[in-house]
């Protein structure tokens, strides 16, 4: 959230929230690592019991919290795979997923969402970390009215 250009946000909880940043968890997103359906250079591979990651190509964030889940996820893995792309926007990455460009990761939601859906599977992997979603602001947001009396209704829902 760049400085005095909202009031509030929705946003996935960074790893690390800048201390001046308050933060109101309403929901867990799960992420999933998906594959197209279509066969392709690589899809047999990772049918596999062992897939050779360092085969795959990945379609990862350019940046942001879910660049940081798929490296955590990489790490975990111990994998380096082949990067084809890094792309802005988790729609982006299912696309390309579908087009058989590589594998991606991407939050359940907008895969679930996605016009291209039936194109894509998702593996059966070691689990990501889901993305903690919430309402975010500058601390000092917090004393205006409208902003305190959402935050309010935030703090007694989950979705």
């Amino acid at each position: 959230m760049a400085c005095d250009e909202a009031d509030i946000a929705i946003s996935a909880l960074p790893e690390h929230l800048p201390a001046k940043v308050a933060f109101e968890p309403i929901s867990d997103i799960p992420l999933s690592v998906i594959a197209p359906t279509a066969p392709g250079a690589f899809t047999e591979e990772l049918h596999n019991s062992h897939p050779d990651w360092s085969t795959i190509p990945f379609i990862v964030p350019a940046a942001g919290t879910a660049r940081e889940r798929a490296n955590t996820w990489f790490k975990q893995m111990k994998i380096k795979p082949p990067i084809y792309a890094q792309v802005s926007g988790h729609e982006a990455i299912v696309s390309m997923v579908a087009l058989g460009c590589g594998v991606g990761i991407a939050p359940d939601v907008v895969i679930d969402n996605s016009p291209v859906r039936d194109k894509i599977e998702r593996l059966k992997v070691a689990p990501i970390k889901p993305f903690e979603l919430g309402l975010c602001c500058l601390r000092h947001q917090l004393d205006n009215p409208l902003v305190k009396a959402l935050w309010e209704v935030a703090e007694g829902i989950w979705v």
